[in-house]
């Protein structure tokens, strides 16, 4: 329910521009100066001043009129920022399609996910070489023929952009119910398909945002947005009747809050989630009594938030009532709120409790301690409990596909900025672990590359990690040139991931570096506390202190650090961009929420309202005042700027388009530097993450790189 939050899926990366122009030489002597064609001359945005006066105080926007999705006047002028950024981009053209090679050569181009069971069937997910999209199929055992009962590449024939969500078969196995989006607007519509006959029922629902069956097979619940794009109502279909009969279940009246319907584990409950970014609240109901009430585990109270699963007659809840870090709480069903209470897990300051998997005989406890992750058993009977932790030293670790209550074993997958994700299958009774699957990257050899995790001191003394990767070989001397990504909002963590996009900048001599900055969850909620509302600015001043500390470190120099950062993250490098422009040679900024002040304080926009918890209201004078002196749109000032390239999208619903396009507009109107300012705005379908397509965003991805490649020198 995170909004300006870019969900990082294996579909992301920054659109393609088409087309070319000469390439400029790259030459800086005068003989080259003076024949080289001369540089394209970037469109000027005209002025339309708009003031506004609120707590006393007024604010002239000169670009508010980019508000206006579809005029003339806009699109010309998006127009001319993309051909704009083409022209400019010619030098990177044979790079950008080196890279691209480079990116295809080392994704395997037909792979499966490793089979998982559930419900008597092993379903796994398929790729094939040539195909943009997935394929989804199951088999009655591993050695059985298999059925592809949904195919992704079919479902986006003819379409510009296409993706899938919320897979879900039946109890009987005869149906699937799924949601498809091909606007690139998150907008999804749900669909019932027969198994048996591959034929789609007449049903279908717009603006489905989660959906899940009921245990007869019969009766359907989905949930679905209103024009806000909040999750707020909830619904009941029963098979065979018109959609417009369904029965509204339940309607969420507080704008802060989205609605979502799950099931637990043991498939017994329908659960109506119902939580803001502070607070949340559980409803249940027997899945095998679909026409009955939901009701509630524990009523909402401001600033709790729990979540549950279920196992006999009891609740096992997660919940953050006796601190921020969360405990774990098995509460009886029948009267949760009355108890008894029996605390299973205390809450502690030091280790964020981040997840709990029920099972019929083991709790599977997910636990976050000084910024990493690992899992451990809680046995219901005799057994000895075990633990799992990668066998490195900076990772990720998460849960892979588990459907089964009465499990033995469990998939856990790992992955580190230099290891491709590797599941495994974990014994739950001996802690024993056999592999089942290590992606497999053609050309890549593990063993040229290293990394590490290493602290930098912010300017409060807290203590910021940052995580590195790098070629062997590349030099400590401050001469390498370093590419440093940061996000640092929503409690999200910016858990460490192998990508091929950063194999091709090791392998060119760059130092990759993650931070995990405030305003995230790398550390539990305290953390995300430490840097949301009035704290905002230390997302800022950390992001500030690492790339200071890697500078004085010897890890880079300011001639050579590159930035990066999406959604939020683009909120970060705009403050960070005014505060320090200094300190970077270039920033590639992704769909930036950076008018922070206008957008929070439009209510009408989607997920306004919802993110007063995370960025405050305005409307409010102490909020105002302090949201006004970080905004990057509302700071831009006369001062130089380092070479920068911002990616959007006309159709993103997360940030929108005008923003970045605003943003833009004002810089170059404002800063005194010459250095390349570009915008490049995906006009066709295509999401807050960029196209939907494996190759489509492969061609994104190198577009990119080639920028950043570009800015160090390093197109050859």
């Amino acid at each position: 329910m995170r909004a300006r939050f870019l969900c990082l899926f294996l579909i992301v990366g920054c659109a393609r521009p088409e087309g070319a122009v000469p390439k400029p030489t790259l030459d800086a002597g005068p003989a080259a100066a003076r024949a080289a064609p001369a540089l394209p001359t970037p469109p000027v945005a005209p002025k339309h001043p708009e003031t506004t006066t609120l707590h006393g105080a007024a604010r002239t926007d000169d670009y508010a009129w980019m508000k206006a999705k579809g005029t003339k006047e806009l699109e010309e002028h998006l127009a001319a920022e993309n051909r704009y950024t083409e022209a400019m981009m010619a030098p990177t053209r044979a790079l950008r399609d080196t890279l691209y090679r480079e990116l295809v050569g080392r994704m395997k181009e037909t792979d499966e996910s490793p089979p998982y069971r559930y419900n008597g069937f092993w379903y796994g997910i398929r790729v094939e070489a040539g195909k943009e999209h997935e394929l989804h199929f199951r088999k009655k055992a591993p050695d059985a023929p298999e059925e592809i009962f949904l195919d992704v590449n079919a479902l986006a024939e003819g379409a510009k952009f296409t993706a899938v969500s919320d897979v879900d078969p039946s109890d009987d196995n005869a149906l699937l119910a799924y949601s498809v989006d091909h606007s690139g607007l998150r907008e999804y519509t749900l669909f019932i398909k027969d198994l048996k006959t591959g034929a789609l029922l007449p049903e279908q629902v717009p603006h489905a945002t989660s959906l899940e069956w009921a245990a007869d097979s019969k009766t359907l619940f989905y949930t679905t947005e209103n024009s806000a794009k909040r999750s707020s109502r909830l619904w009941r279909h029963a098979l065979g009747t018109k959609v417009e009969k369904d029965v509204l279940v339940y309607e969420e009246k507080d704008e802060r809050f989205d609605v979502e319907i799950s099931r637990t584990l043991d498939r017994q409950l329908l659960v109506l989630g119902i939580a803001s970014h502070t607070t949340s609240e559980e409803r249940v109901l027997d899945a095998k009594t679909p026409t009955g009430a939901f009701r509630v585990v524990l009523p909402r109270k401001q600033d709790v938030q729990y979540d549950l699963e279920h196992r006999g007659h009891s609740y096992f809840l997660r919940i953050n009532d006796t601190g921020r870090t969360f405990r774990l709480v098995e509460v009886p069903e029948k009267d949760p709120a009355k108890g008894p209470w029996k605390e299973l897990i205390p809450a502690r300051p030091e280790v964020m409790l981040s997840g709990v998997d029920v099972l019929k005989d083991y709790l599977v406890v997910w636990e976050r301690e000084r910024g990493l992750v690992h899992a451990r058993t809680m046995p219901f009977g005799n057994q000895k409990p075990v633990t799992f932790t990668p066998p490195v030293a900076d990772y990720s670790l998460s849960a892979g596909a588990n459907a089964e209550f009465d499990a033995k074993d469990f998939q856990v997958a790992w992955t580190s900025m230099v290891d491709p994700e590797t599941t495994e299958s974990w014994s739950l009774e001996t802690g024993a672990h056999t592999v089942l699957k290590v992606e497999e990257v053609p050309t890549y050899a593990r063993e040229q590359y290293d990394t590490t995790r290493l602290e930098v001191t912010a300017k409060d003394g807290a203590k910021i990690p940052v995580s590195l990767a790098w070629k062997k070989g590349t030099p400590r001397d401050g001469s390498a040139p370093l590419y440093l990504r940061g996000y640092g909002a929503y409690g999200s963590t910016d858990d460490v991931s192998f990508e091929l996009d950063g194999v091709s900048l090791m392998d060119r001599g760059l130092v990759l570096a993650e931070t995990h900055l405030r305003g995230g969850g790398d550390f539990g909620r305290p953390w995300h506390d430490a840097g949301r509302m009035m704290n905002k600015k230390n997302t800022f001043t950390d992001f500030i202190a690492c790339a200071e500390g890697l500078v004085d470190a010897k890890w880079t120099s300011p001639s050579k650090l590159v930035i990066n950062g999406a959604s939020a993250g683009g909120l970060l490098m705009g403050a960070v961009l005014n505060l320090r422009p200094d300190l970077f040679k270039a920033a590639f900024v992704e769909v930036p929420f950076v008018d922070v002040v206008n957008t929070m304080l439009d209510e009408s926009l989607p997920l306004t309202v919802s993110e007063f918890e995370e960025w405050g209201n305005p409307k409010q004078k102490s909020a105002y005042e302090y949201m006004v002196s970080y905004s990057p749109y509302d700071n831009v000032r006369a001062q130089a700027y380092p070479a920068m390239l911002v990616r959007s999208s006309y159709n993103d619903t997360q940030v929108l388009f005008h923003e970045p396009a605003k943003w833009v507009a004002k810089l170059r109107a404002t800063k005194t530097d010459a250095n390349p300012l570009l915008l490049w705005m995906d006009m066709e379908p295509a999401g807050h993450g960029g196209k939907s397509g494996r190759y489509e965003s492969l061609h994104e991805d190198a577009f990119g790189l080639g920028f950043v490649l570009w800015q160090l020198g390093l197109t050859r």
